[in-house]
């Protein structure tokens, strides 16, 4: 994740319902990743875990229509 993700940057772990890249959000968390802001299409388990742990500085969910 270090290679991949600066310490304050934009995530998102997509993924259709079983897809969902568990393992790469709980090595953020295990990296003590934080001020991260989430992204989700929809909602979550692993981001209500990342918000949970205090990594998020903010999150976006859905798409805005104009």
């Amino acid at each position: 994740m270090a290679k991949f993700q600066s310490l304050q940057t934009a995530v998102a772990f997509e993924g259709f319902t079983h897809r969902i890249p568990l393992a790469a959000a709980h090595e953020a968390a295990r990296q003590g990743r934080r001020d991260l802001t989430l992204i989700r299409m929809t909602p979550g388990m692993v981001y209500d875990q990342m918000i949970g742990m205090g990594m998020s500085k903010g999150a976006h969910a859905g798409k805005k229509v104009a």
